[in-house]
């Protein structure tokens, strides 16, 4: 940690600063009134061709730059150090509290450096099963459920109750969508849908086989 300790040993840095911005703040306010006396022993015609007077306004316009830079240079100085004395004490109650303060010091030593201190990335899991709904540019949607039970609605018609990703859903088919629903029940299939009042109106319904891929099968 010696930028944490040189940043803590930074009060000379800091007297000598201040010391300079004193020097250049008298030097403005001499120079400032030496300019009057000589303007007021001067004609107000004659002023601006005065050699003496135009190398005074030089002088204090130097003063005044230099007096600038001093208290730029103390304010960002006073700034590190107090920084500084924050990440000692945060370092401090760390150790005290025997924590591993290997992270700390890393970024402790990376603020001093100026720079960023870089955020952990959390672990990339692996990808889960999309089990969501895939919408489609006709406004249709495709998703993976479980038949749990299958009913004639009316004539033709089957309302089959499934285990969806989001939740308990009822999802309607006829002709061979409707067989196909029919015999999966405890089993998963993949249907083809619409949105319907009340359920969902099935397009296609393909049986996925439980050891390989679904079913080559589309019945429309």
């Amino acid at each position: 940690m010696q930028k944490l300790a040189e940043a803590l040993l930074c009060v000379n840095g800091i007297e000598t600063a201040a010391h300079r911005a004193f020097a250049s703040r008298c030097r403005i306010y001499d120079l400032d009134a030496r300019i009057k006396a000589l303007e007021a022993a001067i004609p107000p015609n004659q002023r601006t061709s005065s050699p003496e007077l135009t190398k005074l306004h030089q002088e204090l316009n130097a003063a005044r730059a230099e007096y600038t830079a001093s208290e730029a240079k103390l304010e960002a100085l006073k700034a590190r150090h107090a920084g500084a004395v924050a990440l000692a004490n945060l370092l401090a109650a760390c150790v005290q509290a025997r924590k591993d303060t290997r992270a700390l010091e890393a970024s402790i030593e990376a603020a001093l450096n100026g720079q960023a201190a870089q955020a952990q990335k959390p672990a990339q899991k692996a990808p889960a099963q999309n089990t969501q709904a895939q919408v489609a540019g006709d406004g249709t949607e495709t998703g993976t459920f479980k038949v749990l039970e299958c009913r004639e609605s009316k004539p033709g018609v089957v309302r089959a109750y499934c285990e969806g990703p989001e939740g308990k859903v009822a999802v309607y088919a006829k002709n061979g969508n409707a067989q196909t629903l029919a015999g999966a029940v405890g089993k998963q299939v993949q249907v083809k849908y619409r949105k319907g009042e009340k359920g969902l109106i099935a397009l296609s319904v393909q049986l996925i086989q439980t050891k390989g891929l679904p079913d080559d099968r589309r019945i429309r």
